[in-house]
């Protein structure tokens, strides 16, 4: 997997293009973004990127911003998304959710 397939995607759940879009950190357990975009417009982007193939579930938003997960097939991961106004910023975050029983 080149750098760029890697940046477009984690765990299969693709990432919103947006507008200014940068990785901030990405590990094999989470992966933050920044856009220069409010909320709504990242909530429109990642709307866009789920397609047919994730399904939104536990949606704990209020005004595009806060906690929800996705689901394709068996996988499940969760995601945050932020709202940074008087910088014209929002944040995405994807994580893993982590199980410890072997």
């Amino acid at each position: 997997m080149s750098n760029t397939e890697s940046f477009e995607a984690f765990f299969g759940l693709k990432v919103p293009t947006g507008n200014d879009r940068r990785e901030l950190y990405k590990s094999q357990y989470r992966a933050i973004y920044t856009f220069k975009m409010p909320a709504q417009e990242l909530d429109a982007a990642f709307r866009d990127v789920l397609g047919t193939s994730w399904t939104i579930k536990n949606d704990e938003r209020v005004k595009y911003v806060g906690k929800l997960e996705v689901e394709m097939e068996n996988q499940t991961l969760k995601v945050t998304m932020e709202d940074y106004p008087e910088a014209g910023m929002s944040a995405l975050k994807y994580y893993t959710i982590q199980n410890y029983t072997k």
